[in-house]
Formats: C-alpha cells, structure tokens, sequence
C-alpha cells in the first residue's frame, strides 16, 4: 500500500540555505531532504517514529502542504494548494496521512480517497501522542484489510 503524508512546512534555522540547496540540486533533493530533515532528531520526527514505528515511517513518502520553508518551528506557512495537488497525481497514492489543522484542510479539499487526519505531531495539546497511536492503529487497520 502506498502511503503518502503531509505535513504543514519544514522549518529550518537557516532557510535560504536550504532554499539555495534546493534550488541547485532540485526537486528530487527537496524530496529527500524533507524526510531526512524530519528523522535527523526534531520532535516532530521522534514522535512520529514512537506511534508509527520505524518502520511504517520509512515506507511513507513524505511531503509538506507548502514548498515555503520557515525559519522557526511556530511559524506555519500558507498551504499551496497546487502543490498538493501535484504531488496527489504524481504519486496516486491509497492513503493520504495529513498531519496539523493546516495540512488537513488544505488535503481534504482536494483528496477525496482514503485520508487519516492527526495532530500535528509538535502539538502542545494533551493527548498529542495518543491521537498520533491512533492514526497509527487506522493505517494498520486498512494495510491490513
């Protein structure tokens, strides 16, 4: 099962150099980049890991609702919706993962699959984790069926 997940942006301390790094090696780069950025130790990656599991994780293709790269972890950038929409048809995925209140709307408008929405996994809120287990549990459940 092709499992592709949204996020709402990467941030980075210093995003013109990320930016310049892109736009020198490419989209194949960013692609790379995004799921390296995310595992290489922030929250956001290690929560992920503890409800997905490692290896759920490194079968998901990952993406970010906006191609804007932040240069701080509260800054939430505006979803691109073309964005999103192109990479839906590039990658025909069977389930669609969308992480945080922006990256679920933005998503639910224009996928009308199979979508598991969960907070993002940085939130500050209660329950964070278990909400996260939880989509986990929704995911296995349908590449089980």
């Amino acid at each position: 099962m092709k499992v592709l997940a949204f996020l709402q942006n990467m941030w980075v301390i210093d995003p013109k150099r990320i930016e310049a790094s892109i736009t020198r090696h490419g989209e194949a780069y960013r692609r790379r980049l995004i799921a390296y950025a995310l595992f290489a130790g922030c929250l956001t990656g290690r929560r992920l890991r503890m409800a997905f599991g490692r290896d759920t994780c490194q079968r998901i293709i990952w993406e970010e609702a906006s191609r804007e790269i932040a240069g701080n972890a509260r800054e939430v950038c505006k979803p691109d919706h073309a964005h999103i929409a192109a990479v839906l048809e590039r990658e025909r995925p069977d389930v669609v993962l969308a992480f945080g209140q922006v990256a679920g709307a933005a998503v639910a408008g224009l996928w009308h699959g199979r979508l598991i929405c969960a907070p993002h996994p940085a939130a500050r809120q209660a329950g964070t984790l278990d909400r996260l287990r939880e989509a986990a549990a929704d995911l296995a459940s349908l590449e089980i069926a």
